[in-house]
């Protein structure tokens, strides 16, 4: 397995140097002791220099029979201001180690997310020096639960990954190190227990008022070991009675633990304990009930117990926003209770907010895509449009353009243009309606009524219908490129109508290139407070032109260029990453493309077009490697 095989190499080639570094250390340590000051200043020095591969050997000189090389050798091991980053680092691993070794502690826990977030497992070196060296147990227990929550890169066997881990951790005498090498000899299916204990002492330290552990560390030992014993039948009570102590499961009784007890729920959902959800729920007060998403997550929990039918129910109360009991039963709320309480106070404020529920809705639309739930998505996106399918409001066009997408990612063509068959009709009979949503993106909702239909012409096999609705989309709008994908699929395209597609093609590609020229030389002179905002814009119009190339033809090469340079000024972004797979894939890259897809499901797991991608993708690497000799 190739990142297997890379670790071993290094392992193996710099077995030479390791032997002459550790005579090179033997003798600096010695010199802790020399009578000469400015000889014991050099040599602790050079062991600060050296970084953390001294440690080793300056946690066994700790207890020197020099008393003058055990005192300053134990000084060494405490300060923690070795250099971590190492010669064999990659660049950007070592600009992060870097900054991780001058930050303050309570800033370091970034740098090893950033470790963490690397692709291609480029920090899992680095994690592991971190799990072994790292005196402050709560950085090395962070690192650890990174690492044994990570998973192998394509290509790489689980038992190869752990083989790696293994090697790189072996010697470890913290706490942290002692977690990875127990796991990564885990036996199939676990022994809890021993991690039960494990817990046991992480809270024994807190008591203590240990810093090598916090509430924090705790709660995500206890969530991973949760999700390794949920999968065993046999241990899912045990789980179940262990998620109920993580510390974001507490009644929520103000506005400020929303946040915490909805991830909490979501969580649970994750893990298929929807138990808890109901648990959670039965707790919460009137305040919190107010929020529907309470309410469509106790309805995702019943729905993955099988009990479709009162998930339904209570999405539809929860859509017309009435709340429901943990048993999902209607819940009437006494507002006018206890007037001039700040409970009260606050429940009318929010009452007063929610007068309109357009962008609320639209909100929860997203909310409820982003989870898989597209039924309900849909029933709360028509009723945000109901009576307002072509009001001029902006808050019409979010709502018109998110509902359509949503049919639209689910193949629905024509019910997608049909939502905006209202809104197009008045746009194009009225010139002041025209004008007034103008600069609100209406040329732009009209531009995919117009690709909308003529996907499902395509798909019906109607080429010239399905031509002319891709050429009044481009029309509208020359950045809706999937128009111009579109007339590249269409089956049975005579030579002239494929040369006027690729002049088509060929403008609206110079004119991104044009826009993108001038944004770069825009972002040098712009003021750093708004480069953020330029950037954005910037990686989008890259995005837009390597989606067109990488989907059509042109320099796949310059398509894998522009999403990459698109990917890194707007990281984690599943269109991006989508693009990125897809560029691969066109230069017969699938073992790439691969990697990248399977992020960008990762971000939005339930988007079907993704979903689709992945799986082909998938499917044309095992093709190439059933080929290949």
């Amino acid at each position: 397995m190739p990142q297997a095989h890379a670790i071993s190499q290094v392992t193996s080639e710099s077995a030479p140097s390791a032997n002459a570094l550790e005579k090179e250390i033997s003798g600096w340590i010695e010199k802790l002791g020399d009578s000469n000051y400015s000889v014991r200043l050099q040599a602790q020095s050079e062991l600060e220099r050296i970084g953390v591969r001294a440690l080793d050997q300056l946690h066994r000189a700790s207890f020197h029979p020099n008393p003058q090389i055990s005192s300053q050798a134990r000084f060494l091991v405490q300060s923690n201001q070795f250099n971590w980053a190492w010669e064999t680092d990659p660049f950007h691993v070592r600009r992060i180690l870097s900054n991780y070794t001058t930050a303050p502690i309570y800033e370091k826990s970034a740098y090893i997310d950033q470790l963490n977030a690397l692709e291609g497992d480029e920090g899992l070196p680095a994690l592991c020096r971190l799990i072994r060296y790292e005196t402050q147990g709560c950085l090395a227990k962070r690192a650890a639960l990174l690492v044994m929550r990570s998973k192998p890169v394509l290509g790489q066997s689980p038992a190869a990954r752990l083989e790696s881990i293994a090697s790189m951790v072996d010697g470890a005498m913290s706490s942290a190190g002692q977690w990875v090498l127990d796991y990564v000899s885990m036996p199939e299916p676990m022994d809890p227990d021993a991690w039960i204990r494990r817990i046991d002492a992480e809270l024994a330290l807190l008591e203590s008022k240990s810093p090598d552990t916090s509430i924090e560390i705790i709660a995500d030992l206890r969530r991973w070991l949760v999700e390794h014993m949920a999968t065993v039948p046999e241990w899912r009570e045990r789980a179940l009675a262990i998620a109920r102590t993580i510390p974001e499961h507490f009644p929520d009784s103000t506005p400020n633990r929303g946040t915490s007890s909805l991830e909490f729920a979501q969580w649970a959902l994750e893990t298929n304990l929807p138990e808890l959800v109901q648990e959670q729920h039965s707790q919460i007060n009137e305040l919190a009930l107010l929020d529907p998403k309470y309410g469509y997550l106790l309805a995702e929990s019943y729905a993955l117990q099988a009990k479709s039918d009162l998930a339904n129910q209570i999405a539809e109360w929860t859509a017309v926003r009435t709340p429901v009991s943990a048993q999902g039963e209607p819940r009437s709320l006494d507002l006018q209770a206890r007037n001039g309480s700040p409970l009260n106070q606050r429940l009318e404020e929010m009452l007063q907010r929610n007068m309109s529920l357009v962008f609320e809705r639209s909100a929860m639309g997203e909310f409820l895509i982003k989870r898989g739930r597209f039924d309900w998505a849909e029933r709360e996106l028509r009723l945000a449009i109901e009576g307002h399918e072509d009001d001029v409001e902006f808050a019409t066009i979010i709502n018109l353009t998110q509902l359509s997408q949503l049919l639209h990612e689910q193949d629905k063509h024509a019910e997608a243009a049909e939502i905006l068959k209202k809104y197009v009709d008045r746009y194009e009979r009225e010139p002041l309606f025209k004008a007034q949503v103008a600069e609100q993106g209406g040329e732009s909702l009209v531009s995919n009524y117009y690709l909308y239909s003529g996907d499902d012409a395509r798909s019906r096999g109607e080429t010239d219908k399905a031509r002319e609705m891709y050429n009044k989309s481009i029309e509208l709008a020359q950045d809706n490129v999937d128009a111009i994908i579109g007339l590249y699929r269409l089956s049975d395209s005579n030579e002239s109508d494929q040369q006027e597609r690729r002049k088509t093609q060929q403008r609206v590609a110079s004119s991104l290139k044009q826009e993108i020229d001038l944004r770069e030389q825009a972002l040098k002179q712009e003021n750093p407070r708004f480069q953020a905002t330029e950037q954005r814009s910037l990686a989008n119009q890259m995005n837009t032109l390597a989606w067109l190339i990488a989907n059509t033809e042109g320099n796949f090469e310059e398509a894998l260029f522009l999403s990459r340079r698109a990917c890194a000024l707007a990281p984690n972004r599943s269109a991006y990453l989508d693009t990125l797979a897809h560029s691969y894939a066109a230069l017969g890259r699938y073992h790439e493309a691969v990697e990248q897809q399977r992020k960008a499901v990762a971000l939005e797991p339930h988007q079907p077009s993704l979903v689709r991608a992945l799986q082909r993708f998938e499917s044309e690497l095992e093709a190439k490697k059933s080929k290949s000799p």
